[in-house]
């Protein structure tokens, strides 16, 4: 057997266990994370998930549906127009641009460079954790410095 052969039937192996292993809908998501990436898009496909996540869940209207998600990874990840992710997905013009103007004024809110946790805690140690996203958050939006800022967590009252 040739290198190629053998290469070719370990990965029919891992795309059938793959197949067994995981939903549709993940396998779609690791296509999407594995996938080859211009240089000409702003963020990279794990970005765009994170977000994604981040702006689902701050949301108080319906989701994102699945040709908008994927419009906006045309534009975000791809670096596609908002006409060819609009031809791409068969939403118009008009609704993708106005999709992008939202998702870019979401972003804008959220601060740079934080991350949303959601764990499980005792509910001592979450209200602590509580208290200190107040207090980051509110030097945050004060311009306050971050990076002076410590905070000790007890399981004690």
């Amino acid at each position: 057997m040739t290198a190629t052969k053998n290469n070719e039937d370990r990965l029919m192996k891992m795309a059938a266990k793959i197949k067994e292993t995981y939903e549709p809908a993940e396998i779609a998501q690791l296509v999407r994370l594995i996938g080859a990436t211009p240089s000409t898009g702003e963020m990279s496909p794990e970005e765009f998930e994170r977000l994604m996540k981040e702006l689902e869940a701050k949301s108080n209207r319906r989701g994102y549906t699945e040709k908008s998600i994927e419009a906006a990874r045309l534009v975000l990840v791809m670096g596609a127009s908002i006409a060819e992710a609009a031809a791409d997905t068969d939403l118009s013009r008009q609704a993708v641009n106005q999709l992008m103007q939202r998702i870019r004024r979401r972003m804008e809110s959220l601060p740079q460079g934080w991350v949303q946790v959601t764990d499980w805690f005792p509910v001592e140690v979450a209200k602590q954790l509580a208290k200190v996203a107040e207090t980051l958050k509110a030097s945050h939006a004060a311009g306050k410095p971050l990076d002076d800022q410590s905070f000790t967590i007890s399981l004690k009252e």
